[in-house]
């Protein structure tokens, strides 16, 4: 098998999972038309179409908050953040619905919220931070963050 970059395996994750199973669902800022803001969802809205490739506002928030309800519903979104600074955004819909939902009204929201962090993005102040230890005592939430090309795929096909 031919190496891949860290941004071809998530999209082959993504195109993958969308192919075997017709509830999981791409929501996000410019996950649509322009393919992400990293090419990762490249593709995805001409083979899937707008009911399962959701374009947003720029608003972490609502994409969360979509994706929570998409999930009570049945669906299985991954909610893709631009940067994964803006998490902070969520902070509520995240603890308090999403992780929890199971535990207080057998309500389990299947939610993947994926998103670059850290120096390597060269995004400055506002786009590098790496903010997953505001999450990680929460009950009911599982963080993960693949070191490898073969980890991020695999991670998230799981």
């Amino acid at each position: 098998m031919a190496p891949i970059t860290f941004l071809e395996a998530i999209r082959q994750a993504m195109f993958e999972e969308m192919a075997a199973d017709p509830s999981v669902v791409l929501i996000g800022e410019d996950v649509g038309v322009y393919g992400g803001a990293f090419k990762t969802s490249e593709g995805l809205l001409e083979k899937f179409g707008w009911e399962r490739v959701i374009d947003t506002p720029i608003s972490e928030s609502a994409i969360i908050g979509a994706a929570c309800g998409m999930s009570y519903l049945g669906l299985r979104p991954i909610a893709e953040m631009q940067f994964i600074d803006f998490i902070a955004c969520c902070f509520n819909q995240l603890t308090n619905f999403v992780a929890k939902g199971h535990y207080l009204w057998n309500a389990p929201a299947p939610i993947v919220v994926r998103g670059p962090s850290g120096g390597g993005v060269h995004g400055g102040p506002f786009h590098s931070a790496n903010p997953e230890m505001y999450f990680l005592h929460t009950p009911g939430m599982k963080i993960v963050y693949p070191s490898t090309p073969y980890d991020a795929k695999g991670l998230l096909k799981s």
